[in-house]
């Protein structure tokens, strides 16, 4: 797996956080194993803090990340990248303000990016994917265990329960399901460092 920032530009140089425009920068990640591998959707809260950017000026770093933003609605969506294919993220590099003075609506939830330096020069950039929460790694929410019958729990009773119940270990069963678990892509990806414009 790699990961690609993309930034299309007419000049030498791409310009980023621009307030004046609305033009993307693009996060690609490509697929280069033998192996499906599943992402979640940016629009839920699984997806929406996967990407962030580091800007680098002279001997500081500085993370580029998604503010904290409330969900009026939030489940997990993702996905399916094959063999060989490319994720393709189109992102507007521009800071919470610019956001939200661009929109043609009201925002009441918060949008864009924070953490830009103050600053106006040439600095590099690069591009970061990484799961927030491990624990969010199966895109699942294994509700459907509710469905199996009740021998599916005996492994959690204690062992003096079992006995006044009569179990023994045969009559353990293992859930049946024909539905294979979807494992969300999450190791760190980090792209190479680019030159571009930081615009104050």
């Amino acid at each position: 797996m790699s990961i690609e920032l993309s930034i299309p530009h007419m000049l030498e140089l791409p310009w980023i956080k621009d307030c004046s425009s609305t033009s993307k920068v693009y996060v690609i990640i490509h697929n280069n194993t033998d192996t499906t591998n599943y992402f979640y959707e940016d629009w839920n809260s699984y997806g929406y803090y996967t990407i962030s950017f580091e800007i680098k000026h002279k001997d500081s770093i500085y993370s580029i990340v998604r503010p904290p933003k409330l969900w009026y609605r939030n489940f997990k969506s993702h996905l399916i990248v094959h063999p060989k294919e490319s994720l393709v993220l189109p992102q507007s590099l521009i800071d919470t303000a610019c956001a939200n003075k661009l929109s043609e609506s009201v925002q009441i939830f918060e949008d864009g990016w924070i953490g830009f330096p103050s600053i106006s020069d040439t600095v590099e950039i690069r591009a970061i994917y990484q799961l927030c929460d491990l624990n969010d790694t199966i895109t699942d929410e294994w509700i459907s265990r509710l469905n199996y019958g009740r021998d599916f729990y005996i492994d959690f009773l204690d062992d003096d329960i079992k006995v006044e119940l009569g179990l023994n270990e045969k009559s353990k069963q293992e859930p049946k399901t024909n539905e294979k678990v979807k494992i969300i892509f999450h190791e760190p990806l980090v792209s190479s460092w680019q030159r571009v414009i930081l615009r104050h």
